[in-house]
């Protein structure tokens, strides 16, 4: 299996290049996500139930806290990938969206030869410009400006859904206690006490409020600050593990591993060429 990651950030977030041959599990991110396969193993998606196969016709358009999966190839041979992390401000902002509205219509993006052709590119210059500067940074908005017409254009006549509201009290008072002790272990069946409902009817609510578990929702708020002590902190693995509730640092690196695709010693690492 080969795992490595390049990093380059701007106002519209940060993209990685990942070259990986793991699958990654069932999860979330706070950013709205974009991926667009290259090279090798392309595999298969599962965005919000729905599957989406990538390759050079084919992106996949994530909108944030979605539920995603990525299944790649049985014998571990590596693909090759641009993940987009987009700020959702900015990206509403670029396409004069309400708040809260979702960037994508639906999770398959038909990309034409030359869009897929201008991602190969776009690697290109990021590797020759080492992922800094003004121009790198126009580059990267340009291209993003040209897939998010795509995806537009995916199905023009398709009324774009609003963004699901979250009415119940109860599941925001959740949500904010998930948020105010994302540093400790949890306990849901206390989470549930604390709003005044049973575990399973907190379960049922919370997925229907979000679309998401809360073992799911969690782990995105896990991630969340998992990559900003990473990148922010000098802390050692071990301690970032234990301030996120592991129990060892193996485990830590496995969900991490899981999530991101590579393990946080080398998301580390690739952040801090990009400091």
């Amino acid at each position: 299996m080969t795992e490595a990651i390049r990093l380059y950030r701007g106002q519209f977030g940060h993209v990685s290049v990942l070259n990986v041959g793991n699958d990654f599990v069932t999860h979330a991110h706070v950013e709205a996500h974009l991926i667009i396969w290259l090279e090798g193993t392309a595999g298969e998606m599962n965005i919000g139930g729905e599957t989406v196969r990538l390759g050079p016709g084919t992106a996949a358009g994530i909108n944030s806290f979605e539920p995603h999966s990525h299944a790649l190839s049985k014998d571990g041979r590596p693909g090759l990938f641009l993940a987009f992390y987009l700020d959702p401000e900015w990206a509403r902002a670029r396409r004069d969206l309400p708040a809260n509205a979702p960037l994508f219509r639906q999770p398959a993006i038909a990309l034409d030869s030359w869009l897929h052709k201008a991602a190969g590119a776009l690697l290109d210059h990021l590797d020759d410009m080492d992922g800094a500067g003004d121009i790198s940074h126009y580059e990267i908005e340009r291209f993003l400006d040209s897939v998010l017409d795509a995806a537009d254009a995916t199905e023009p006549a398709c009324e774009r859904p609003r963004a699901m509201a979250m009415q119940d009290f109860r599941v925001r008072k959740a949500i904010q206690l998930m948020k105010s002790n994302v540093c400790e272990r949890i306990c849901f069946d206390e989470v549930a006490r604390s709003v005044g409902l049973s575990r399973p009817h907190f379960f049922a609510l919370f997925k229907e409020q979000t679309n998401l578990t809360p073992n799911i929702y969690w782990n995105t708020l896990r991630m969340q600050e998992a990559v900003r002590q990473l990148q922010g902190t000098e802390a050692s693995l071990i301690s970032v593990a234990c301030n996120l509730g592991f129990t060892t640092q193996g485990n830590f690196s496995r969900f991490f591993r899981d999530h991101v695709g590579v393990p946080p010693t080398l998301y580390r690492e690739a952040a801090r060429m990009t400091a």
